[in-house]
C-alpha cells in the first residue's frame, strides 16, 4: 500500500453529531424550576423550613390519630443508589421534577421520644420544636410504627434512627405560616385566625 502524498490526502473522518445531547440539555435548561416556599413559626416568626410543596394541599392524618397533622414527605438520600439506576436516570432524564423539603437547623428535635396515648394503643413520637420559642411544630414517628426495629434497638446496634421514619415529617395544624402571607397584613390577619382555630381544635382533640 502506498503512503498518501500531500496531493492525495486521506479523507477526514465523518463529523460526529451532538444534536441529541444539545437538545436534551436545552430542554433541561428551559424547564421551569419549582418555586420554593419558606415557612415560619406561627408564634415567634422564626424561619423553620423551606419546601417546593404546597403545604395546605398536602394530606392529613386520619383517625385514630386525632391531631390532623399535615404529612410532609422529605427527600430520600440517593447516595446509596446503584450504578445501574444512576445510568438510566442520566440517559433518560425524567420530565417530572422532584420536590424538595429542607428542615432548617432552627428546628430542634427532642432528645427523647414522647409516648402519646391513642384509642388503639400508644404512639412513639420524636417532637420537633421551634429553636426560638420551643413550641412544638411537628414530629417524627418512631421506626417501630413502620414495621422496623425501634430506634432504641437501632441505636444499640450503632445504626441510629431508621431511614423510613425520617422520610416523612408530620406538621401540627396552625404551627407554621408562609413567608409571602406574612408580608401581606390583611391576608395575614385572616390566615392567623384560621391557624388559631386549627390550633385550638388540635388542643381540644
Amino acid at each position: 500500500m502506498s503512503t498518501p502524498t500531500p496531493d492525495d490526502p486521506t479523507p477526514p473522518p465523518p463529523p460526529t453529531t451532538t444534536t441529541t445531547t444539545s437538545t436534551t440539555s436545552q430542554q433541561q435548561q428551559q424547564q421551569p424550576r419549582l418555586p420554593v416556599q419558606t415557612h415560619h413559626c406561627r408564634f415567634c416568626n422564626h424561619l423553620l423550613l423551606a419546601t417546593t410543596r404546597s403545604i395546605p394541599s398536602l394530606p392529613r392524618r386520619k383517625d385514630p390519630a386525632k391531631d390532623g397533622a399535615i404529612i410532609l414527605p422529605l427527600p430520600r438520600d440517593h447516595s446509596t443508589t446503584d450504578d445501574g439506576e444512576e445510568t438510566n436516570s442520566t440517559s433518560q432524564p425524567s420530565k417530572k421534577q422532584k420536590h424538595y423539603t429542607i428542615l432548617l437547623s432552627t428546628t430542634i428535635p427532642d432528645r427523647k421520644h414522647t409516648l402519646v396515648r391513642r384509642e388503639d394503643g400508644f404512639e412513639k413520637r420524636l417532637l420537633l420544636r421551634c429553636g426560638r420559642c420551643r413550641v412544638v411544630m411537628g414530629y417524627f414517628l418512631d421506626e417501630v410504627h413502620f414495621g422496623g426495629v425501634s430506634s432504641a434497638a437501632a441505636e444499640e446496634d450503632g445504626e441510629g434512627e431508621g431511614e423510613k421514619a425520617r422520610e416523612v415529617v408530620y406538621l401540627l395544624p396552625g404551627a407554621l405560616v408562609e413567608t409571602g402571607v406574612m408580608m401581606r397584613d390583611e391576608e395575614l390577619e385572616k390566615v392567623v385566625k384560621g391557624l388559631d382555630r386549627e390550633w385550638v381544635g388540635w388542643l381540644e382533640g
